[in-house]
């Protein structure tokens, strides 16, 4: 029967002299107590511990700890996100790797001088209330229609009782209204800090233009892609993202409304992601 205990210790004793970082196993030692990661000592030149020298007899020679290895893999903290969340204890030395990947890892808000810090379901009610940021509530595999008009900078759309394996009960997708010349873009990204841990998503957005006014035709346009994961602040950058391109002349209206229809799909944990797609603009 494995039986844990709680434990204080300087967090000094759980890092490498050598880089300063956390020792991960493999762990050397030399007989004078010297410790050094296995990174550290695979860049060594030689075997023996540079703070005692050779030493007679080999006395400064490194030689591997099974046992600190194994108190390495069973030091374990509490998430740094876990005011944030996350409950999950983590092996110290794999904190790092953790963070980069935690579900629960905090996003950053996008208002100029905000400096608001919180995990998705807290932004979300940070920007509706404190921002005004509009939303509407979306289901997954279903076509939505939104009217945006063009100087419209965002809209939060957001899955209720979404019950991922993250843990989160809502999922926040942020749809971004730009401009690249005289073009509007369109492009919806996932609010969290990354994507590692979670359900990777996918979605399609189009919209036509009004009838030609000799024909009747409606010029569509559609994109096709990988949702992205909200995590730099601000605008969203046409070079960084897959957007949807809507020209002037298919703008409704005096107030230049896009007629939009949005589709979300979630995909499997860690599923392949699939190559973005735009299509060209088409007649039917």
């Amino acid at each position: 029967m494995v039986v844990e205990v709680a434990v204080r210790i300087d967090a000094a004793m759980l890092h490498c002299p050598l880089c300063l970082l956390p020792l991960k196993p493999p762990i050397f030692q030399c007989v004078a107590g010297h410790l050094a990661c296995g990174v550290c000592h695979g860049k060594l030149t030689d075997v023996h511990c540079q703070a005692c020298g050779d030493g007679d007899g080999g006395a400064g020679a490194y030689a591997h700890n099974p046992a600190l290895d194994a108190i390495a893999r069973s030091t374990k903290i509490l998430c740094p996100n876990d005011k944030y969340g996350c409950d999950r204890y983590v092996t110290y030395c794999d904190v790092a790797d953790h963070q980069r990947a935690c579900p629960h890892a905090p996003c950053t808000c996008p208002e100029p001088g905000c400096g608001f810090l919180a995990a998705p379901p807290a932004l979300l009610d940070h920007l509706t209330g404190d921002h005004s940021w509009p939303s509407q509530e979306i289901t997954y595999r279903a076509v939505h229609p939104l009217v945006v008009s063009a100087s419209r900078r965002r809209l939060l759309l957001v899955v209720r009782g979404d019950g991922d394996c993250d843990g989160e009960q809502r999922r926040v997708f942020l749809l971004a209204v730009g401009a690249h010349g005289a073009t509007t873009t369109v492009s919806v990204s996932c609010v969290r800090a990354n994507a590692a841990p979670g359900p990777q998503y996918t979605c399609k957005v189009w919209t036509q233009a009004p009838p030609d006014a000799e024909t009747g035709v409606k010029d569509s346009i559609m994109m096709e892609a990988n949702v992205r994961s909200f995590s730099v602040p601000g605008e969203v950058a046409i070079e960084d993202s897959t957007v949807l391109c809507v020209p002037p002349r298919m703008l409704h209206g005096a107030s230049m409304e896009m007629l939009l229809r949005v589709r979300i799909d979630k995909l499997g944990a860690g599923a392949t992601n699939r190559s973005a797609i735009a299509s060209q603009c088409t007649k039917k």
